[in-house]
């Protein structure tokens, strides 16, 4: 079955391709909510304020609310006037029902016009606030900015435009990398055109660090070289700040043309953090060995500056001690807090060693040894980087030995978000030929280059050629520390094409990524414009630009997570006493969910009452939401352990979300813990 939360595409404009049935990508949105009608088309946004109760998304049937920005105030009447002010400084960000909308205009880019009456419940309004002061929260969906990739090859920034008729007739030019190309080069020497209102700053904000908000307030499809494309109207905002960041604001423009290679005076404080992750099943000790040699060749160039620098931590990985206990472990992370490189040193040479018992069959635990590196104490300003090392794939999501639940493109995600970027070394037996191109794939997804999807920081040795590996490893290693010592030393972040050539082009790549995300900290997200953006590359529509995530609290994410362990303790209730799903389902859950006999024939899971009601209002469909008593009944027994295996991956990057400490934002210095938030990747919802 296919488990991850999927949007369905709306109809066309009437000037945009005919479009295909849904390809079932995830950015595809689900029905006509936000979808923009033909520019020759009278527009209608699809709200209705009846004049009773709060005003409604007519396609949804759900109520409008809005979020106020900071520093905003709500009055008695349609009068900014400091007398009439009747609650100042409204909690930002907090949702409030709309009852009214007058004079309501959202293309005036940095200062929209308007009113709206809004009421923090559906009983009655509070008052009026001006729509400079809001932005419209139809979904609780928002885009992120994608990694921008190296500074020569990667992707433009997002242009932000006046209205939608601008960005159309770029989108609709024959030559429209050609037309981009003008427009940045007139803004990168300041002139701005008329046409475009801000841009995404050239260095990369990466919104699991540095957080800010761009809700979705309207869309329209298209197509560009055959795939599909969103024109969407965007919100920017960013917590404890107000002003809008406009172009023609000199202090925001200058910073958003700094280049994502000019780090100023930021690298003299850089730091790496380093975790080997190595297969310890029989036949790994000479490359256990070989590693120990070439930490301790690094160290031994070490400076005591550089030293400082670097921490290191050791994660090895075996198979299921359920299946084979004579392993005595499945993963084992021999750093709890990150050490120097001689205590590194120590530990491959007494710790680390390969175990005499042998597997069931050829592939391992890798993920999971992915999976409990990835929870290393990583330094928070360190560029975190891993390195993989095993000769076998691992077993795949639902594999009665897979422990985690996860698979490389799970454990990807959660590289990206937790910036961590990983080097595979791929040992490669000749007698294991068959399993070469299974784990050749799943180490390439893991490997994969941040902000260059195409390419992957893979490294293949033959098992046989052990000087070859120990070449590699201590090139790897030396690479790693040349890089930084150059970026300290102030050399250039990205070096002129051709120089550079002695680093392996994967550890490169590596590098660059990892410093495009450090530089990126010290630029500012734009906020307090609406505005019309491409999802894709202007010069490129092949790059994706921005990411949809839907905003959760931390109370939220815990009650989804309440609610899914049910429906996994049903999904097993269900196998083993053969009982119809929803039975099971009221069984695990009591008086939360509605009685069988109230939710109908035909019902889905969506119907139930069990889960959160903002996953019932989010426009994504999913097979999870619409499984019902026929559905399960009809699912082979394969079909229905990947479904129970999907769930309880979800669970556990649920729980490994909840524990990070960091990630979570506080929009309002006095929200409670359970009001902070999180921009959930949505292909992690159910």
């Amino acid at each position: 079955m296919r488990l991850e939360a999927e949007l369905s595409a709306p109809q066309p404009s009437a000037s945009a391709e005919p479009t295909p049935p849904a390809s079932g990508a995830l950015w595809d949105l689900e029905g006509d909510a936000g979808h923009a009608p033909a520019a020759s088309e009278a527009r209608d946004d699809g709200i209705r304020c009846a004049g009773e109760g709060p005003c409604v998304e007519v396609s949804t049937e759900l109520a409008l609310r809005v979020l106020p920005r900071p520093f905003s105030h709500v009055y008695a009447q349609r009068e900014a006037d400091e007398s009439a002010i009747i609650q100042a400084n409204v909690a930002a960000f907090r949702p409030l029902y709309v009852f009214a909308r007058e004079g309501v205009e959202l293309d005036r880019a940095g200062d929209p016009l308007g009113w709206y009456q809004v009421g923090q419940g559906r009983d009655a309004p509070l008052g009026w606030m001006q729509a400079r002061d809001v932005f419209e929260w139809r979904q609780a969906l928002l885009v992120s900015y994608t990694h921008p990739g190296d500074p020569i090859e990667g992707r433009s920034p997002v242009l932000m435009f006046q209205d939608l008729s601008s960005l159309e007739s770029l989108v609709d030019d024959m030559d429209m990398a050609g037309r981009a190309r003008s427009l940045y080069a007139d803004i990168r020497q300041g002139e701005v055109p008329e046409s475009v209102v801000s841009m995404e700053p050239e260095r990369f904000v990466d919104i699991t660090r540095q957080f800010y908000m761009l809700p979705i307030l309207d869309w329209e499809q298209t197509r560009i070289r055959g795939d599909d494309a969103r024109l969407l109207q965007l919100a920017a905002a960013v917590p404890r700040a107000r002003g809008a960041d406009t172009l023609d604001n000199p202090e925001y423009a200058s910073q958003s043309r700094v280049g994502r290679g000019e780090a100023g005076a930021g690298l003299g404080d850089l730091q790496v953090d380093l975790v080997f992750v190595i297969d310890t099943t029989r036949s790994m000790q000479p490359f256990i060995d070989m590693t120990r040699d070439a930490v301790a060749r690094m160290t031994q160039e070490f400076t005591d500056e550089s030293s400082a620098r670097f921490r290191f931590g050791l994660v090895t990985f075996r198979d299921c001690t359920d299946t084979i206990p004579g392993l005595e472990y499945v993963t084992r992370n021999h750093t709890p807090e990150l050490v120097d490189g001689q205590t590194l040193v120590d530990l491959l040479e007494h710790s680390a060693r390969a175990t005499e018992v042998g597997s069931l069959d050829y592939a391992e635990e890798v993920f999971a040894g992915v999976d409990t590196a990835l929870r290393s104490a990583w330094r928070e300003d360190a560029l975190r980087f891993m390195i993989l090392v095993g000769d076998a794939s691992s077993h795949p999501k639902g594999h009665p030995q897979n422990v985690t639940g996860k698979d490389e493109v799970d454990l990807r995600r959660e590289l990206d978000d937790a910036q961590v970027h990983l080097l595979a070394i791929h040992l490669q037996d000749p007698r294991a030929e068959a399993d070469h191109p299974i784990a050749h794939a799943q180490f390439s997804h893991l490997s994969r280059v941040r902000g260059d999807a195409g390419r992957s920081a893979i490294e293949a040795v033959d098992a046989f050629e052990q000087a070859q590996y120990l070449a590699l490893v201590e090139q790897v290693t030396d690479d790693i520390n040349s890089l930084l010592q150059r970026a300290v030393g102030g050399q250039a972040a990205t070096p002129a094409p051709g120089a550079g050539d002695a680093e392996l082009a994967s550890v490169s790549a590596l590098w660059q990524a990892a410093l495009v995300e450090y530089i990126g900290r010290e630029a500012t997200p734009p906020k307090d414009i609406v505005a019309w953006s491409l999802d894709r590359d202007l010069m490129n529509p092949a790059d994706r630009s921005l990411d949809v995530r839907v905003l959760v609290t931390r109370e939220q994410l815990s009650t989804l997570s309440q609610s899914l362990d049910r429906v996994v303790q049903a999904l097993m209730r269900a196998e083993v006493t053969q009982a119809q799903f929803f039975e099971a389902l009221q069984g695990v859950a009591g008086q939360t969910m509605k009685q069988p006999d109230e939710i109908g024939q035909g019902a889905q899971l969506a119907d139930t009452g069990l889960l959160p009601a903002f996953i019932q209002s989010l426009p994504y469909r999913s097979d999870i939401l619409s499984l019902t008593d026929e559905m399960f009944a009809s699912m082979t027994t394969q079909q229905r352990a990947e479904l129970e295996w999907s769930l309880l991956a979800k669970l556990e990057q649920y729980r490994a979300i909840n524990e990070q400490v960091d990630v979570w934002f506080q929009l309002n210095d006095t929200d409670d813990d359970r009001d902070r938030v999180y921009p959930l990747h949505l292909d992690y919802l159910p």
